[in-house]
């Protein structure tokens, strides 16, 4: 009784504490987040990954999970939000999203209130949401420029996955709200090499999409980044010497340093509302 008490008692101190990353690309994005999860999980964060990927795709594939339910059958009242939620590898939490996309932007208002509502009381403590964005299409959810505190952009070394990345920033400055963005360099060997690449990418992104770029850090090549994914693991967990490994440890703790959004309305059903909001928007403009 007492502990049950002392959970409850953090939830509700802890609620409007929560911290919201997307994480943007061309491609690549699952294995970015499942890697930074392990990570943020491994210094103590509580992580809750948003999957808004189709079922063949995304995390909850990257990590050969079948989940049984998604966000559709909550909101048709087939089960439970926590029942939705799939464990996995690492202390990772992961709630299936993108098969409620067309139906958030139809719920009744009472129908919303339920879901924000059941948001609210989720079964266990989330102070970090990492979101598995989507490319922009017919059946993806939108999301709000303000959605996330943070946004960051996956760009490789090769032209494709450069291009891809600023394609990326170019949408998501279109959004309103946003104008910042955390640029992570991957398959790159050295510091120096990843800054070169930023850098480039960071002129040209300030003259023709008057945007702000951070430079995050950079992920090298290593084989063990690779055997950890056909493990359906993070490579902190699989591999905890590899410098694979080392990398996504720093930018978990860069992303620990990051502020907390300080407003009432910054819980996970404060999250799902604006969720609902934008997808009502997106489908009335329609």
């Amino acid at each position: 009784m007492h502990a049950d008490q002392a959970e409850g008692l953090r939830r509700l101190l802890d609620r409007s504490a929560l911290r919201v990353v997307s994480i943007s690309a061309g491609s690549g994005t699952a294995t970015a987040t499942i890697n930074l999860a392990g990570a943020l999980a491994e210094l103590g964060s509580d992580v809750l990954i948003l999957d808004a990927h189709p079922a063949t795709q995304g995390v909850t594939a990257a990590l050969g999970l079948q989940p049984r339910f998604d966000l559709e059958d909550v909101i048709r009242r087939s089960c439970n939000l926590d029942e939705v939620i799939v464990r996995g590898p690492a202390g990772i939490r992961i709630l299936p999203l993108a098969r409620g996309a067309s139906s958030l932007a139809q719920l009744p208002a009472s129908e919303q209130q339920r879901l924000v509502d059941r948001c609210g009381r989720l079964g266990f403590p989330v102070d970090t949401l990492l979101v598995d964005a989507a490319p922009r299409g017919a059946g993806a959810l939108a999301w709000r420029g303000s959605a996330a505190q943070e946004v960051i952009v996956i760009a490789g070394c090769g032209a494709a996955a450069i291009t891809a990345a600023y394609a990326s920033i170019k949408r998501l400055s279109n959004e309103p709200m946003r104008r910042d963005f955390r640029v992570l360099i991957s398959d790159v060997a050295s510091e120096s090499e990843a800054r070169t690449i930023f850098e480039n990418v960071c002129a040209v992104a300030r003259r023709y999409l008057r945007v702000t770029l951070h430079f995050m850090g950079h992920v090298p090549p290593d084989e063990k980044l690779r055997r950890a994914a056909q493990l359906r693991l993070p490579v902190v967990a699989a591999f905890p010497g590899a410098a694979a490994a080392g990398s996504f440890r720093h930018l978990a703790q860069a992303v620990s340093g990051w502020p907390r959004a300080e407003e009432e309305d910054s819980g996970f059903d404060d999250f799902m509302r604006r969720l609902i909001d934008s997808n009502g928007q997106r489908a009335a403009a329609a």
